[in-house]
Parts: structure tokens; C-alpha cells; sequence
């Protein structure tokens, strides 16, 4: 059997004012064709369970284009067509295949396009005839719309958030093309998407509304004639028609079968609604606890600037109420600021630096903050993942520093990241767990690496793009009404 295999993922942020150009994906992943085998094998991702799962089968995989870029606003025209370009560029020259299986997110937006997935699938679909199984991973914050659902043959969300089963779902989902494609199973799918557009905070899998539905959808795969159920909470900085929660059931050739298990699904998901709703603690509060905790280390989650969700990366409210009221014994990852790390490694490991830092990106994150600190540490930002989520991948922040500011450690870099795996503060010279405050710019996905060692986890209130107080963002285009922006 031959089967072709693409990556092509973005979580769009429509609020956020920093388009998504092709130099984006090359900053974080970007690889064709050959160099997709040599850059994930072995990894716990969506690729690196895709490969294994092939080789598993026998099957001969035709690599076409891996692409990926943190969450930031609207992706270009031109990245989005040049990327789906390559990987049609791709099929067509696999000539006759026997599968086809995407790694996608599920929630990327582009110019003049609007929800991609079903674009590039309907493409897909196109080049590969109808015969073909087309199968693909979704992120459990996909935007599942009717479209992606027409065309393709199945879909595999991820059961956790934080999400550390991107390599199973992704053999699951060869695993399906492959009974597809030998006519032993013949998937028939049910979308339902209820009037809900719940903020992401409260979305974990071990814990909260997600877990009571998940048990009920784990039930619902008990039945033999049932293939798969997904549950997809959404990203709710999508502002398009169809963002928001939804739930997809896969049977096996029968649709009436798929239709009330995903009504089911759908009434008890709309039951727990409010459950999604969680409070925040404001800065000044949040530091304060932070400071008077007995142990630590204490996490402020910085969750309205989380990069993984389109945040800026370079928001600084957290950072000047740290030192405004003399917090000690911070490590704190991280500000985005390439101007201000030129200038520390120009002063050199030792040497003392003034400057403005951070707030450079927008207004919606704080203004520069004027430090004076010392230069610790210099790096290229690389350091491989050794925690629960992308396991053996590489992460890659561009040159970066460490400033001593009074009693913050700070991590500067040249490009944005959500800071979940711990291995990036150690990579800086910091050991996080013999700190008393961390600082993770993330919304949840840091759980995975930290809770293991954190003493106590508070999501702080501060200003940015990815703030679940959803009322603040000015919605377009998402139907209405829809809970939390409407009171139903």
C-alpha cells in the first residue's frame, strides 16, 4: 500500500494583528518532502505516529510538506496557497495511492478563504478522487465545519488537553485509512455543534466539563458499530460562522446510528455549558499569593498573552508587578523582544543593559517596560522537548538571554513560544523547580510539564489577544446568539 502524508497546521487567532506569512512556518516547522522522515522520526507528534503506524502496515508513506507556525493572526493568501500547492504538487506526482492522511489543526483562518481545513481537504478530495480514504488529526480546539466533514473519510480529534496524544490518534488514524482502503470498514459521520463557544480555560481533560464529556463519549465507542467520537471544544478567537464546540460520530455505515449518538453528545455538552466558565485572579492578587506562599515553586499562568493561542509574546503587566512590588526568586519565560536581545549580547555575558522591553507588538499587551539587568546567559534558543507533549521534538526560540533583574530571572528571545515543557528554562541555565514564582506565558498546555512540581498553578488576569473574557473581543461573524457572548 502507498500512502501520502502532509502536515499543514495554524491555530488563527483573527484578533490578533500579526499576519502569518510563510517565514512563520520556517521559523517553527517547516520541511518538504524526505526531510519530514529525518526531522520527526522517533518523536511522540501527529508525524512521528504516522510513520510508525506505516511501517506497522507495510505501507510505503509519500512525504509531501510538514508545516506549522505558532498561533498568531490571520494566515496569508500567499503561505496558504504556496504550502497547499506543494502538497497537491505532491499528490499528483505519487501518481496511484491507496490513502491519504493529514496532520491538521483544524482552526486555521486565511485571506480570503476564511476556515482553511475544508478548503484543503475539498482539494485533497479533488486530486484524489472519491475512492481514495482521506483521513486526518485534529487539534481538540479545531473549528469542525461541514466542509472538512464532506470531505473526508474520517477525522481523529485529540482526547487531551493538554494534548499528549498526538502520535495515537494519528496511528488511529492509518490505522482506519488502512480498513478503509481493504473495504472492512465504510465510516459513516454525524456533526453537531451546539450554540456554544466556550473560552479554552477550563477545557482540560482532567478535570471540569471535558471529563463528564468524554466519559459519556468513551461510552459511546464501546458500541461495536461505532468508530470513533470527537469531541472538539473550538478555538473561540475564531471568528468565523461555524467556530465554536462540536462533536462528529463515526459509525460504521450507519448514519441514523451516528446521528443520535451525536445529538446525545450535543444535549449533555449544552447541559454543562456554564461549567466552562472559570474566574481569574487579577495581577496584584496573584503576585501577592505568589510572594506569601510558605513553598513554591507558585505558577502565574499569563493565559491572555499564551503565544499558543495567537498571544503576542511580549506582554509585560505580569512582568512590572513582579518588580514593582520586589518579588524575589522568579524564573519568568518569556518576553519576545529581538531588539532587546541584540542589545544584551552585544554587552556580553556579565556586561549591564537599560532598556524598554516588551509591549513592542501591539497595545493590547502592556507597554515597554524600562529594566536594567544583567546578562547571564546567552543561547540559540534550541533545546529538545523532554516532557509529556511532542516528546523528542525540537524547540527553537531564536537567540535568547537571560536578564537578572533584581530578583527575576528573565527569558528574552527572538521568536514567540508558549513555554509548556520545563526543559526550556533548564536550556537557560534555570532550574525551575528550586524556583519560588515561575512564570509561563500558556493558557494549559504548560499543566502537563509542571503540575508534577508546582506547588500551587494561578491564572492571572492580564490584558492580551488570547483573554478568556470573551466579551471584550468584537465578534463579526460567529452565528448569534451563542453562549457566553449571549446569555441562552
Amino acid at each position: 500500500m502507498k500512502f501520502v502524508v502532509a502536515m499543514l497546521s495554524h491555530e488563527t487567532n483573527m484578533f490578533s494583528s500579526v499576519k502569518t506569512e510563510l517565514r512563520h512556518f520556517k521559523e517553527r516547522e517547516l520541511c518538504y518532502g524526505e526531510e519530514m522522515f529525518t526531522a520527526f522520526k522517533g518523536t511522540k507528534t501527529g508525524i512521528g505516529g504516522v510513520m510508525d503506524a506505516a511501517k506497522a502496515n507495510d505501507i510505503e508513506l509519500i512525504p509531501t510538506v510538514a508545516a506549522n507556525a505558532m498561533p498568531s493572526g490571520l494566515v496569508t493568501a500567499d503561505a496558504y496557497h504556496t504550502l497547499k500547492g506543494k502538497i497537491l504538487d505532491g499528490i499528483k506526482a505519487a501518481g496511484a495511492v491507496d490513502g491519504f492522511v493529514g496532520i491538521l489543526h483544524g482552526s486555521m483562518a486565511v485571506e480570503g478563504v476564511g476556515n482553511a481545513e475544508g478548503d484543503f481537504l475539498r482539494d485533497v478530495r479533488r486530486a484524489l478522487g472519491s475512492q481514495v480514504p482521506v483521513v486526518c488529526t485534529l487539534d481538540l480546539h479545531a473549528t469542525v465545519t461541514k466542509l472538512m466533514i464532506e470531505s473526508c473519510d474520517a477525522i481523529f480529534g485529540f482526547n487531551t488537553n493538554p494534548h499528549v496524544d498526538s502520535y495515537e490518534r494519528a496511528v488511529e488514524a492509518v490505522n482506519a485509512a488502512v480498513a478503509i482502503s481493504k473495504g472492512k470498514i465504510k465510516p459513516a459521520m454525524a456533526l453537531r455543534k451546539p450554540a456554544m463557544m466556550p473560552p479554552t480555560i477550563n477545557m482540560r481533560t482532567t478535570e471540569g466539563p471535558m471529563v463528564k464529556i468524554f466519559e459519556r463519549a468513551y461510552k459511546i465507542e464501546r458500541d461495536p458499530l461505532v468508530v470513533n467520537v470527537n469531541v472538539a471544544g473550538g478555538f473561540p478567537f475564531m471568528d468565523t460562522e461555524e467556530a465554536g464546540f462540536s462533536i462528529v460520530v463515526i459509525t460504521d455505515n450507519d448514519r441514523e446510528l451516528a446521528e443520535k449518538y451525536a445529538q446525545q453528545l450535543c444535549d449533555f455538552a449544552w447541559s454543562v455549558r456554564r461549567e466552562f466558565l472559570k474566574p481569574l485572579t487579577p495581577v496584584p492578587e496573584a503576585v501577592r499569593r505568589a510572594m506569601e506562599a510558605k513553598e513554591g515553586p507558585v505558577i502565574l499562568a499569563d493565559v491572555a498573552d499564551n503565544p499558543g493561542g495567537g498571544g503576542s509574546g511580549d506582554g509585560t503587566v505580569v512582568l512590572k508587578a513582579l518588580l514593582d512590588m520586589g518579588a524575589r526568586n522568579v524564573g519568568f519565560a518569556l518576553i519576545k523582544d529581538p531588539e532587546a536581545v541584540d542589545k544584551a549580547i552585544k554587552a556580553g555575558v556579565g556586561g549591564t543593559v537599560t532598556m524598554m522591553i516588551g509591549g513592542k507588538t501591539d497595545k493590547f499587551h502592556g507597554s515597554p517596560v524600562k529594566i536594567t539587568g544583567r546578562v547571564r546567559t546567552i543561547t540559540d534558543g534550541t533545546f529538545i522537548h523532554k516532557g509529556p507533549m511532542s516528546t523528542g521534538s525540537k524547540g527553537e526560540v531564536g537567540r535568547s538571554v537571560v536578564l537578572t533583574v533584581n530578583g527575576v530571572e528573565l527569558i528574552v528571545s527572538e521568536l514567540k513560544m508558549a513555554p509548556n515543557d520545563p526543559e526550556i528554562f533548564r536550556r537557560h541555565g534555570i532550574e525551575p523547580t528550586e524556583k519560588k514564582i515561575l512564570v509561563v506565558k500558556s493558557r494549559g498546555h504548560f499543566r502537563a510539564g509542571y503540575e508534577p512540581f508546582a506547588k500551587e498553578i494561578i491564572e492571572v488576569d492580564a490584558p492580551g489577544v488570547a483573554s478568556p473574557n470573551l466579551k471584550q473581543f468584537p465578534y463579526k461573524h460567529v452565528r448569534r446568539p451563542i453562549f457566553p457572548l449571549d446569555d441562552i
